[in-house]
């Protein structure tokens, strides 16, 4: 395999700026992850969540669907094929959404597709959007990867925002492309290359991105990505 398509040896567990953390799942987040699905996920999530989310939000059992939820993504996240993490604010330690990079190809195409959420008590602060740059320097500059593309329903008018905020390039609609809230959507198709975020990276981190934290090279599970 050419180097440049191997996987990296060592991934950081978490990563983010001086107001946002990006960080692995634990076993110990359930009942906080139940209790955001719950107050978020009516009013909120529900149209454009994907099967199985309405498990994780029930009053009653959530915190253990959510437990099992996050056991299954760890796993993923041992394997390199997924990669889900909580947005979490650095100062409190909360956990304001979740934002994933998921079905990581290696080799032929070395890209990934990116989703996210937040919570209904933490909307319109513009944490998606500066996440979401985020995760994009997490795929490009540590996992490597040459693509990232975002599928969206073309209701979901909030989500559909942040993709048009940052500038990404659209690629299409995909007719009937996701299931989402028990129904199949229409779904418009964003991506960027590692091409375009080269060329784009300072810009975007200089508008979307507080100045990060200095970073301190191999010495930690927390990286902070370089300007």
């Amino acid at each position: 395999m050419l180097e440049e398509f191997r996987p990296p040896e060592r991934v950081p567990k978490s990563f983010g700026s001086s107001r946002l953390l990006l960080r692995q799942y634990r076993t110990s987040d359930a009942e906080s992850l139940a209790a955001l699905l719950a107050i978020s996920y009516q009013d909120h999530l529900a149209p454009w969540s994907p099967p199985g989310m309405e498990r994780d939000a029930e009053p009653t059992g959530g915190g253990r669907a959510a437990r099992e939820h996050i056991l299954v993504a760890l796993d993923k996240c041992e394997e390199g094929s997924d990669y889900r993490l909580f947005i979490t604010l650095r100062e409190t330690g909360e956990i304001v959404g979740q934002m994933g990079l998921t079905q990581i190809i290696r080799g032929v195409s070395q890209s990934c597709f990116i989703g996210y959420w937040v919570g209904l008590p933490y909307v319109h602060r513009g944490y998606a959007t500066e996440a979401l740059v985020l995760a994009m320097e997490f795929a490009f500059d540590v996992l490597k990867l040459h693509r990232v593309s975002l599928w969206i329903a073309t209701g979901n008018e909030v989500s559909l925002k942040i993709p048009a905020r940052l500038g990404l390039r659209f690629e299409g609609t995909a007719i009937r492309g996701l299931f989402l809230g028990n129904k199949w959507h229409d779904t418009h198709i964003f991506a960027m290359t590692s091409e375009e975020w080269s060329e784009r990276k300072a810009e975007l981190k200089s508008i979307f991105v507080p100045r990060e934290i200095t970073l301190v090279s191999g010495t930690a599970d927390e990286i902070q990505l370089s300007s």
